[in-house]
């Protein structure tokens, strides 16, 4: 059964009157059938976005409504050309998808925000529910971790996979998914005792705000400190927590530690983010090479490699949070590149989240077709 013709196409595709095309036939029911662009209606009529225009005219042989069409297309729609390459690279594959505009009248569940959702090339939305939702952005675009947070959750609880298209001024897109990770290691925490102990011992401030302490009889955890020519040198962070927690007179338990206690001790975030890493029974070191804050071990340092990468978002001396984008999918794709995993974490309504930013499994790579 073949595709119309190009003169089919055209006299049958009209504007809507809300920005949308209607196109009707016998290949517009074809193209519901098939491929599932558009929205098919009682009397099988399609209704087409310009994204979607744009897509059937390079991949279905559909002229453009007019000679001047494409240029009115862009004026209703700046990023019209990014929308349509990011389409093309998930519909080329075989994917079904269904964007924004027809999640209500469709009566598709979604989350706020999510410009489509997607269906394996085996599915079609008439019949099965849809596996992913998605965003897009252009690689300069912010990168907001609270509002990703925000969507993740709500995609997930739709028990559907949070997926990121991401696009560059050459109009190159490249997939990542999102989730809020739930990673946690088996470093016993270090007690209120621990940090007494450590605050008690002689020790030398350094340079970069930490401290070194020169000997010791005992050094009561591992996760506290690197080993430094004979004794114990602990960084600027580490040395905040020692003494905000070993010279306080109040009582602290440090496996359950609260925002209001943190209040009252007046540790930053930073600060705060160490210590919930240490309650996660993690060991931290450095991230320094690999662009990050911290790289967390699940257990003691030489027993394996350190499965995580943490960014420190509210460090006042390194920034290691991205900017924007183009650099979330750079230290993303390092982190993947050494078989590591990519932590964001987020303070949000009194407590700790981490959004983790991975490359998706091979097959499921959308990115352009190949272009001259």
């Amino acid at each position: 059964m073949g595709i119309a013709s190009n003169s089919e196409y055209r006299s049958k595709v009209n504007m809507k009157g809300d920005g949308r095309w209607e196109f009707s036939g016998s290949s517009a029911s074809r193209l519901w059938e098939k491929s599932a662009i558009g929205r098919i209606t009682s009397d099988n009529t399609l209704i087409l976005s310009d994204t979607e225009i744009i897509f059937c005219h390079k991949h279905r042989n559909m002229d453009y409504p007019s000679d001047t069409w494409l240029s009115e297309a862009i004026s209703r729609n700046p990023r019209v050309f990014q929308e349509s390459a990011i389409l093309e690279s998930l519909r080329v594959p075989g994917n079904k998808i269904v964007l924004s505009e027809n999640f209500q009248s469709m009566d598709l569940i979604h989350a706020n925000d999510s410009w489509a959702l997607r269906w394996e090339s085996d599915k079609h939305p008439s019949k099965n529910p849809p596996v992913s939702e998605l965003l897009i952005f252009h690689a300069q675009d912010d990168f907001d971790a609270e509002f990703l947070l925000q969507w993740c959750s709500e995609v997930e609880e739709n028990s559907r996979i949070p997926e990121v298209m991401v696009i560059d001024n050459e109009q190159s897109v490249v997939t990542y998914r999102i989730g809020v990770s739930d990673f946690s290691g088996q470093m016993d925490t270090p007690s209120q005792s621990d940090f007494k102990h450590i605050s008690s011992l002689q020790h030398y401030r350094n340079d970069s705000n930490g401290a070194f302490f020169p000997s010791y009889n005992r050094w009561p955890t591992e996760v506290i400190g690197i080993p430094l020519n004979g004794g114990r040198q602990v960084d600027s962070i580490e040395y905040e927590i020692i003494l905000a927690i070993g010279k306080s007179n109040s009582i602290i338990d440090t496996s359950s530690f609260d925002q209001s206690t943190n209040e009252d001790l007046s540790l930053s975030l930073s600060a705060n983010l160490l210590l919930e890493l240490w309650r996660k029974g993690l060991n931290t070191r450095s991230g320094f090479k690999y662009g990050s804050s911290w790289r967390c071990y699940p257990g003691e340092v030489g027993d394996g490699h350190a499965p995580w990468l943490i960014v420190d978002p509210y460090s006042a001396n390194i920034a290691t949070a991205p900017p924007d984008w183009a650099s979330a999918c750079l230290s993303s794709r390092l982190a993947s590149g050494v078989n590591k995993h990519w932590i964001y974490p987020i303070f949000y309504n009194g407590g700790w989240s981490f959004l983790e930013v991975s490359r998706p499994p091979s097959n499921s790579r959308w990115t352009n077709p190949t272009r001259n």
